[in-house]
């Protein structure tokens, strides 16, 4: 079990990460989903990117991974407007 979870948290963590370098590499994918009511569609773009890149990476890391874990939570929430948006434009 130990070893199952350690292969999904690193699973995780790389998706996560390769997930936000994509936001860097196709920026106008992203912005062209996200919702019209949000301001600064570019910047909100880059900053889930960042924290996606980041959370994926702290996830890698034992000591983090229990914080990393709450922080995905909050990020996927937090992007929930932008997944709902594209479902139903």
């Amino acid at each position: 079990m130990r070893s199952t979870k350690l292969v999904m948290r690193w699973i995780m963590g790389i998706a996560l990460i390769l997930a936000g370098a994509n936001h860097f590499a196709h920026e106008s994918f992203y912005v062209r989903i996200m919702p019209p009511y949000l301001p600064w569609p570019n910047e909100l773009v880059w900053v889930s990117g960042v924290f996606e890149v980041v959370l994926g990476a702290l996830l890698l890391l034992p000591i983090t991974a229990a914080a990393a874990a709450w922080g995905i939570i909050a990020l996927l929430v937090a992007v929930f407007p932008a997944n709902i948006h594209t479902l139903t434009a």
